[in-house]
This record gives C-alpha cells, structure tokens and sequence, in this order.
C-alpha cells in the first residue's frame, strides 16, 4: 500500500469508513473460520485479521508480535479442542494429544530444514539432500501415525511452509532467525488448524 494512500485511507473524514471496512474483514474471517473450527479459534482468527489490518492502517510497526501472540492463541484453542480426538490405535487416557504434539512440533521443524539459514545462524550451513531427507522422514512419521488427520495436518503445515518462505523471498532476504522462528510457528500451527478440520469431518 503506497504512503499517498494510506494518508488518503487515513484521513478523518474516511476513519469511519476504515472501521467498516475493518470489520467486515473480521467479521468475515470468523464466518468462514466457523464453517470448520471452533467458535473459539473463529473468533481469534477474526481478531487476528482485524489486528493486522489496523497495524496495516496505522504508523505503528507491530504485526511481527501481533501475529506471535495470535499463533500462541490459536495454538491453545486447536490443542484443547484436538484434546478431545481419537487416533486409529488404542492409547492410553490423554495421550493422543501428546502424540498430536509430537507429530506438530517434529512436522514444523523438519520443514525448517530446508529453509535456508540466515547468515549469523550457528547452523548456517546448507543442509545436504541426504540431510533433509532424513530429517523429513523423521518429523512426517509421526504426523502419519495419526491418520488421515495427521496427514491433512501434514499437508496444511507443508503448503504453509511455501507459501510463507515464498513471501519472505520477495519481501526482504536473506532470511533472519525471527524468519526461521516464524516459519516454525506457522507451520505448527497450521498443523493443528488442518488435523482439527479433518477431524470434524471424519
């Protein structure tokens, strides 16, 4: 958005007009994310939209943070809501969350493997074939394990991993460690986001 525009969306006589805007986006976003989650993850997902668009908006700087804080928010409404589901083989009481955790977090690190490392990060080295390779079989086996579910998760984590890195490449490379951070939450999160849609059609 160019900065002649932005003052022109800015202005008093259109801040109204913005605020409409604003939340029709909000309320939009939770009317979709109602169709597959909880009312509790819509609700954050609207907040987030709503969030973003009013730093998007303003002369503040924030979204980074913004958006940290709703990844943890979201994360802790699609785990208490996935506390409740089932996988294919019997598990003792409370366990199969923790296996969902698993499959989450080795899913969105194995993903980070092929991500190349900013220049100050200790693991700056390029990853080999035979490393990633490794390292994906690893961290998808356990996303396997659960299911169908586990592999819609898989899927979701995968294509958030390329679209974002995709973004960061034409936004402002080389990549910084906050990037690497970022790209591990995301796909984490849209690990969880997946596996619960898929579940409630299950």
């Amino acid at each position: 958005m160019s900065t002649q525009w932005r003052h022109r969306i800015t202005a008093p006589r259109f801040t109204a007009l913005l605020g409409v805007f604003i939340g029709a986006v909000g309320g939009g976003v939770y009317w979709l994310a109602a169709q597959i989650w909880p009312t509790s993850i819509a609700v954050i997902l609207s907040m987030l939209a709503t969030a973003l668009l009013s730093a998007g908006s303003s002369a503040g700087a924030g979204a980074g943070s913004v958006g940290f804080v709703f990844a943890i928010l979201v994360k802790y409404n699609a785990l208490m809501a996935l506390s409740a589901a089932n996988v294919p083989f019997a598990l003792p009481a409370n366990f199969a969350l923790g296996l969902i955790m698993i499959a989450g977090q080795a899913s969105s690190r194995a993903l980070l493997i092929s991500v190349p490392a900013p220049p100050a990060h200790p693991a700056s080295e390029p990853a080999s074939p035979v490393d990633i390779g490794i390292a994906l079989a690893i961290g998808f086996a356990p996303a396997a394990l659960i299911g169908l579910p586990g592999l819609v998760g898989l899927a979701g984590a995968i294509l958030a991993r390329i679209v974002f890195v995709a973004y960061l490449r034409r936004r402002r490379p080389p990549f910084t460690a906050a990037d690497l951070d970022a790209t591990q939450q995301l796909t984490e999160t849209c690990f969880y986001l997946s596996a619960l849609a898929a579940w409630a059609y299950i």
